[in-house]
């Protein structure tokens, strides 16, 4: 029992910052907004960065393609004939 008024009372606390701030629906719903000085982006530039990044990947990936297991380690486990 003092176990479960410590509880309620616990919970009737007027401590409003252990709960998280509840926002209107338009201001949530709201398109962000950048700060001055952060600089614009246009789509161009956004589609130019991908684009490198991907390029950048797929050397990335053409470089590590090649056999598993080497050339030597392979004619090691075939069968000999």
């Amino acid at each position: 029992m003092p176990l479960t008024c410590a509880a309620f009372l616990a919970a009737c606390s007027t401590d409003t910052e252990s709960y998280p701030r509840l926002l209107p629906t338009d201001q949530i719903l709201a398109e962000p907004v950048l700060p001055d000085h952060a600089p614009q982006a246009t789509s161009s530039d956004v589609e130019a960065e991908a684009q490198a990044r991907a390029d950048a990947l797929r050397r990335r990936a053409d470089a590590l393609r090649g056999p598993v297991i080497e050339p030597d380690t392979l004619r090691r486990i075939q069968p000999q004939g």
